[in-house]
């Protein structure tokens, strides 16, 4: 039965997209605790075989969550208009009280020595720029899309969704116009909104092009394929910390990779999110489950990651090996995700009878169901 809490505010609910929550939540995890340090347990250097760059390359689940962020309020919408202020309301019940507590307990942390220090100037400037500490610079990328929504909402309605294709031809322009001018482009691409731009606009593009099942099928594999044969490529030539033998890198791939994946995951949401594959209730249980988490284990590894971070400094270049990290990495995946799973249960799933519906009415003018 589909639990009220995790129904958006329209009341709907997707099982489907917690599994691909789960999926970018995992790929993240791995990506920190298989890198805790430059040296081990992995070295940033290594390059495992195809198709295992991309959990080497973990960071990249942070794209696909927020392509999924636009697939999933474009589907949510399906067309209909919205109240601004609710839905801004509704989001700031679901992502900020548990930021907050973050950050506070970050910055008294700091205080203490444990991690790094934290700044308010850090906090305040982090509405606009990426200066939130530990991963929490991706919610400023998620608000700034939050702002742009209803306009990117208007322009898909008008003209319909190769509307917001335009907008990543724009992006990617932009980027190539920054390439040339500073003669790197990884720090806008990966860190702000002009990057993740191209990510929202194909979530939404995929939630509402009407695509048949035939044809989700085949964009989905081919993409999904040329995505990874992409990413195995990137690794090898040095990664997100090393591609072209610097960071932030000159490599003029940074201007094409946030639509790279943007394709990819944009191809694979829409395919799975209706692909009807059977998934064994016991295993759709625990995605789902996972999937629901997610925020908490996105925001709460970091303080596991600090705590273990000093056990292992003076074991840099011993005895590291991808192979043993990942499974490491995924049994603590699996150990952790219950204890975010207490921060979701206790804290943020009471705050979620806050949010207010934003759904005002459906194409034809009737007033439609609202409870996100």
């Amino acid at each position: 039965m589909v639990r009220d809490f995790m129904k958006s505010s329209s009341g709907l609910y997707f099982s489907r997209l917690d599994h691909i929550r789960a999926l970018a939540a995992y790929l993240v995890f791995v990506w920190h605790f298989t890198h805790l340090t430059t040296q081990f347990p992995v070295p940033f250097s290594t390059v495992p075989p195809f198709p295992f760059a991309l959990v080497e390359e973990g960071h990249v689940g942070v794209g696909l969550f927020m392509t999924l962020s636009g697939y999933l309020f474009a589907k949510l919408v399906n067309g209909q208009a919205i109240s601004y202020p609710a839905f801004l309301w509704s989001r700031a019940v679901r992502l900020v009280p548990l930021l907050a507590g973050c950050l506070a307990a970050w910055y008294i942390l700091g205080k203490f020595h444990v991690g790094s220090p934290i700044y308010f100037s850090q906090i305040w400037r982090g509405v606009m720029l990426p200066t939130l500490p530990n991963g929490a610079w991706s919610i400023t990328i998620e608000f700034h899309f939050y702002l742009l929504f209803p306009y990117l909402l208007a322009l898909s309605n008008r003209f319909g969704p190769c509307a917001l294709l335009i907008g990543i031809c724009l992006s990617l322009c932009l980027r190539a116009l920054l390439w040339v001018k500073y003669g790197e482009v990884q720090l806008v691409a990966y860190w702000t909104i002009v990057g993740a731009i191209d990510q929202f606009l194909m979530g939404m593009f995929f939630a509402t092009a009407g695509l048949g099942v035939k044809a989700r099928r085949i964009l989905a594999f081919t993409c999904g394929l040329l995505f990874l044969v992409f990413w195995q490529i990137f690794d090898a030539k040095g990664g997100f910390f090393n591609l072209d033998g610097a960071y932030p890198s000159p490599s003029a791939l940074w201007i094409i990779i946030p639509s790279a994946q943007a394709v990819a995951f944009g191809s694979f949401v829409a395919w799975y999110d209706n692909s009807g594959i059977s998934v064994p209730p016991k295993v759709d249980l625990c995605l789902r489950k996972v999937g629901e988490w997610s925020y908490s284990i996105y925001l709460l590894h970091f303080f596991l990651r600090e705590v273990s971070i000093p056990l292992i400094e003076d074991r840099a270049g011993q005895d590291a090996n991808f192979w043993w990290a990942l499974p490491a990495a995924s049994v603590l995946f699996a150990a952790f995700a219950p204890l975010a799973g207490l921060s979701f249960e206790f804290f943020e799933k009471p705050l979620l009878r806050l949010r207010k519906a934003y759904i005002v009415r459906s194409k034809t003018g009737s007033a439609a169901p609202h409870t996100h």
